[in-house]
């Protein structure tokens, strides 16, 4: 007997007209936050994955990149008048710029001193931009207009749809460049640092470019989704923004869809925000949150030491051997 499987273009399609329809349907402003935050934390996940999941290279100060891309597209905005769902896509490039550089120097190092100098970077900004005053704002932080578009502000009601449908255009084409980076000679070069980089310089990789591009391409996005989420907000301040638990949330995101995968870091994200948003409505400032996340990804480690995806796709491949080859056709 042939077993009928649902093709995976016909999931990813579904997955994307849902989302598609889900503020137009979903009027709650509730459960349209949530949803933008989400989305918002696979993209971070997905491009902390390019680095973290395909180098094996461990970076807690993605949150950085995050920061300085919400400065960037926040003082833009206020000073220059530029629109942040415009300028977040070009003022990104100057993160990237910047994650390039620090990337060159980082990456000398490896293991546990490589995260720790990924820490340090986090740290570094949110002083700079806590002294920075004239600029910056410090510690008051920086307010935003209320969002809008050609003078017209956005009516309570649908002030989340447009942040919806960024967001959701910034995610499809995270996980495309992650794709198309994964089936590339490129990526095959980070696979192959990750599984060994000494025998990846030994058959011609050059292995410190690889893994600073792979550091700035991560960053980039990154940069994108703090500017929007900067915009999302309305108002930013270090100790906020470059927050050591956001670098902190991306590893445990991909850890938990599968670090490494295409579609983990997404898979990740749609159980850990819901449910920490859930978690936190329900037990109010108690960080018990925080509790429930280290035993999920206790729990992971123990039974899924893969992640969900890979290790669901590893039962798979066991039922069916047991099933053998006189099943599979009628």
């Amino acid at each position: 007997m042939r077993r009928w499987r649902i093709p995976a273009g016909v999931w990813i399609g579904g997955a994307f007209l849902a989302l598609l329809a889900f503020p137009l349907v979903q009027r709650s402003q509730y459960y349209q936050h949530v949803m933008v935050m989400t989305m918002m934390a696979a993209v971070l996940a997905s491009s902390w994955n390019i680095l973290g999941g395909y180098t094996g290279y461990t970076s807690l100060g993605h949150a950085a990149f995050f920061g300085l891309g919400g400065y960037l597209v926040a003082l833009a905005h206020n000073y220059l008048g530029w629109h942040p769902f415009i300028s977040t896509w070009f003022l990104a490039i100057v993160v990237m710029a910047v994650a390039l550089l620090l990337g060159w120097i980082a990456l000398r190092t490896h293991g546990s001193a490589f995260v720790v100098v990924t820490i340090a970077m986090v740290f570094i900004f949110r002083i700079v931009a806590l002294n920075l005053g004239d600029i910056t704002n410090g510690a008051r932080g920086l307010t935003q207009p209320r969002p809008g578009w050609g003078g017209v502000q956005w009516s309570p009601e649908i002030i989340k749809i447009p942040f919806h449908y960024i967001v959701l255009a910034l995610l499809c084409l995270t996980v495309l460049v992650s794709w198309r980076i994964r089936l590339s000679k490129f990526g095959l070069g980070l696979v192959a640092i990750r599984e060994d980089e000494g025998k990846a310089e030994a058959v011609g990789i050059d292995t410190m470019v690889y893994k600073v591009l792979a550091f700035g391409i991560s960053a980039y996005f990154v940069a994108v989704a703090g500017g929007i989420y900067s915009y999302f907000f309305t108002y930013i301040d270090p100790q906020f923004i470059f927050n050591i638990f956001t670098s902190v949330t991306m590893v445990l995101i991909a850890l938990l869809g599968g670090r490494g995968t295409l579609w983990g870091p997404v898979l990740g994200a749609f159980i850990m925000e819901p449910l920490g948003d859930w978690l936190v409505g329900t037990f109010g400032g108690t960080q018990i949150h925080l509790a429930v996340f280290g035993a999920i990804l206790l729990g992971v480690m123990l039974f899924m030491p893969q992640g969900i995806l890979p290790s669901l796709s590893e039962i798979r491949i066991r039922l069916t051997r047991r099933r053998g080859p006189g099943l599979s056709s009628g």
